[in-house]
């Protein structure tokens, strides 16, 4: 994908405000236990999700705007490009792309969650912050710097690679916690028949 700078970064500010819009509009108005109830499988509850990707941002964002700090300033005719290694790593977790299911590392699983809506407020904070770390770093130059993978400090990626996979990974996480409130909502309508 050849695009320019600018326009990179506004798809990214378009991504991080969908998010947004939509976690305050489907998850943050919740029932709690809806929140906290696993999923039928087995598998993560809503806020064990959420949680999850509160992980990845608390490892990401510090790391992202330490990187754009130091990065130089980009000139305006600049294009925008993935590395050959991001763009592995974010086809790898885009629900379009992969339905290969990952198991996350300790680090990023879920602890016992009980405070379902505090999960769900920490993730919105970390969405307006990565969009306010978007917009503040809109002259910084997204691909001459480097950001450690939260896989190994050896391995890194551009800062620009770096939020479009932990964007791709949310719209992952968000697209199963989105099917969890379909199949909580048929399971209530169920019960009432």
């Amino acid at each position: 994908m050849n695009i320019s700078h600018q326009e990179f970064l506004l798809q990214v500010e378009e991504q991080l405000e969908a998010q947004l819009a939509e976690v305050i509009s489907v998850f943050q108005n919740l029932p709690e236990d809806r929140l906290l109830q696993p999923a039928d499988n087995g598998g993560w509850s809503i806020t064990e999700c959420l949680e999850h990707l509160n992980t990845y941002a608390e490892f990401y964002l510090p790391r992202i705007d330490a990187a754009l700090q130091k990065a130089p300033e980009c000139p305006a005719d600049q294009l925008f490009s993935f590395s050959f290694l991001g763009k592995y790593f974010i086809n790898s977790m885009d629900p379009d792309q992969s339905r290969k299911k990952y198991k996350a590392m300790k680090r990023h699983r879920p602890a016992q969650v009980s405070n379902a809506y505090g999960i769900v407020s920490r993730f919105i904070q970390y969405l307006e912050d990565m969009l306010q770390l978007v917009r503040k770093a809109r002259h910084k130059n997204w691909m001459k710097t480097s950001v450690a993978t939260s896989i190994s400090p050896w391995i890194k990626i551009s800062a620009g690679d770096a939020i479009q996979f932990v964007l791709t990974h949310n719209r992952r996480h968000l697209v199963q916690a989105r099917q969890l409130v379909a199949s909580n909502a048929v399971e209530t309508t169920n019960q009432r028949a």
